[in-house]
């Protein structure tokens, strides 16, 4: 589905977090007084960025446990 967003269209996508991370996401977003979706745009255009600017090398190495 794509939705206007001031002069731009915006595709709307689902993302599923586990629990923990949808925490710490809620309470930074309170902190900063910013919305849920906010927050995740911003971190999905700061990564974005930092791929386009080299500093991000794809593909992650993610592991099955990120509990830290």
């Amino acid at each position: 589905m794509r939705a206007r967003r001031g002069h731009k269209l915006a595709t709307r996508i689902t993302v599923s977090v586990d629990d923990r991370d949808y925490d710490q996401l809620t309470v930074l977003a309170e902190e900063h007084r910013v919305s849920l979706a906010w927050l995740v745009r911003y971190a999905v255009s700061d990564m974005l960025d930092r791929h386009r600017q080299d500093q991000l090398q794809l593909p992650l190495e993610l592991t099955a446990d990120r509990r830290r």
